[in-house]
C-alpha cells in the first residue's frame, strides 16, 4: 500500500542538534520558531542556527547573505559555542533559502520579546508608520511595504506587518495593533489612520490614542476647527481646556510650539468616535534669518486634558522617521539592496530592526551604532556581552 500522500513516512527521522547555549533567552525563542521545512534526515543545519548567524551578521555589519556567511565563516568558533554548527557554515544559498520561507509573523515573537524586555509597557509612546523597502521592487512596479510599531521614549523598534500587494496600511493596522502589548500607552498614527475602527482597537488594548485630524475627514476638521474657533474668540475663558508652550533655539533657530486640548466629551461628533474626551491643536512657529513660518495640526484624542501626555505624544510621533526609518537606511542601507522575494526581505528587515535595538541598548559604547557594528565584528567579547544585554 502506498504512503498517503502528505503523510510524512515513519522512517524520517528529523535530525537532533544540540546548541550549547540553550539557557540563553535569544536561543530559547528561536527554538519556538516553527520551522517550515518538511522533515527530512538530510538536513544539515538548524533553523536556530541560520536564524542565528542572520542576526550576528547583521549586528557586525553584514547587508546581504554572502555577507553574512563570510562573516560567519570569520567567526565560526566562537558560533560554535551557542549553536550546533557541527556541519559547518550554512552557504549563503542556503540562508537566503530557508530565510525566506519562514512566515514572518512567527519569526516576529524575536523582536517582540525583545521590545518588551527593552521598552516594557506602561506609560510608552507607540507611533504607528509605514516604511516602503525600495530595494524589493518587482518587475512589476510593486514594492514590499512594511508597517511598523515604534516605542518613541526606548527607540526600539515593537512590531512589523507587511501589507499585502493588492492592499494597503489601512487593511494591515488590526493585525499590527493586536499583536502588541498597548496597555496604559498612547497610539500615534498619520492621517491615514484616523478611523473610528482604529480608535475602538486601540481603546480594546486599554490604550489611548492621539490622531491627526486633516481634510481626509472633512466633517471632522471643520468641526474640530470650530471648537478652536470657539475657544480662541474667548480667549479659552470659561473652556474647560488646558495648553502648554514651549521654546527651542538652535543653531540660529528658534521654535515655539504651542499645545492646547479642549474638552468635547458632550459634543456630538465626539460621541461617534469611540473613547473620545477631547481634540487638541499644535501651532508650530519657527523663526530662521528673519523669515518666521507658522503651521497648525488639529487632533482628536481619548486623552482627558493631560497636556503634557498629549505633546509628548504630538512632538515624539516623528520621531519614527529618524529613530527607525533612517537609521535602518544610513546604518543598514535598506533601500540600496535588491530582494525580489518579498518574505525573505521582510525577515531581513525584521533581524535588521532585531539588531538595531541591540546595538542601541548598549550604552558601554560611547559611539554611534555603525561604530558598533565595527567593535562587534572584530571583538567576541564586545558579541556576547550585546547579547547577555538584551537576552
Amino acid at each position: 500500500m502506498s504512503q498517503r500522500r502528505g503523510r510524512i513516512p515513519p522512517h524520517i527521522v528529523s535530525k537532533q542538534f544540540h546548541h550549547p547555549r540553550e539557557d540563553l533567552l535569544l536561543i530559547t525563542i528561536l527554538k519556538n520558531v516553527d520551522d517550515p521545512r518538511k522533515p527530512s534526515c538530510n538536513f544539515r543545519h538548524s533553523l536556530v542556527t541560520i536564524v542565528f548567524i542572520s542576526l550576528i551578521g547583521i549586528i557586525c555589519g553584514a547587508s546581504d547573505w554572502e555577507q553574512i556567511e563570510q562573516c560567519a565563516e570569520g567567526m565560526v568558533d566562537w558560533l560554535s559555542n551557542y549553536v550546533d554548527m557541527s556541519e559547518g557554515v550554512p552557504s549563503a544559498h542556503t540562508l537566503k533559502r530557508v530565510m525566506s520561507l519562514i512566515p514572518t509573523e512567527t519569526l516576529s515573537q524575536l523582536l517582540q520579546n525583545l521590545s518588551r524586555s527593552i521598552a516594557g509597557s506602561a506609560g510608552k509612546t507607540v507611533a504607528i508608520d509605514g516604511k516602503t523597502l525600495r530595494g524589493s521592487r518587482k518587475s512589476n512596479g510593486q514594492v514590499l511595504h512594511l508597517l511598523h510599531a515604534w516605542s518613541v521614549e526606548q527607540g526600539v523598534c515593537l512590531g512589523q506587518v507587511a501589507v499585502h500587494e493588492k492592499s494597503n496600511e489601512i487593511t494591515a493596522l488590526p493585525a499590527l495593533i493586536e499583536s502588541l502589548e498597548l496597555r496604559d500607552a498612547v497610539v500615534t498614527v498619520d492621517a491615514l489612520h484616523t478611523h473610528k475602527n482604529a480608535a475602538a482597537l486601540i481603546r480594546g488594548k486599554k490604550a489611548d490614542y492621539v490622531f491627526p485630524v486633516k481634510d481626509n475627514q472633512r466633517d471632522l476638521a471643520e468641526d474640530v476647527r470650530l471648537v478652536f474657533h470657539e475657544a480662541d474668540t474667548v480667549g479659552f475663558r470659561g473652556v474647560d481646556s488646558a495648553q502648554s508652550e514651549t521654546m527651542e533655539k538652535s543653531a540660529g533657530r528658534v521654535e515655539t510650539r504651542l499645545y492646547a486640548l479642549v474638552d468635547v466629551e458632550d459634543a456630538p461628533f465626539a460621541k461617534d468616535w469611540p473613547g473620545c474626551k477631547t481634540v487638541g491643536r499644535a501651532i508650530l512657529e519657527r523663526t530662521k534669518d528673519g523669515k518666521t513660518s507658522v503651521e497648525t495640526r488639529y487632533y482628536i484624542s481619548s486623552l482627558g486634558l493631560e497636556i503634557s501626555r498629549f505633546s509628548s505624544a504630538v512632538r515624539g510621533h516623528w520621531g519614527v522617521e529618524n529613530g527607525l526609518h533612517w537609521a535602518l537606511d544610513v546604518i543598514f542601507d535598506e533601500d540600496k539592496h535588491r530582494f525580489q522575494d518579498r518574505l525573505g526581505a521582510a525577515n531581513l528587515s525584521l533581524l535588521r530592526k532585531v539588531a538595531l535595538a541591540i546595538l542601541s541598548e548598549d550604552k558601554t559604547l560611547k559611539c554611534g551604532r555603525a561604530s558598533k557594528q565595527m567593535r562587534a565584528a572584530t571583538s567576541a567579547s564586545y558579541r556576547e556581552h550585546v547579547l547577555k544585554n538584551c537576552f
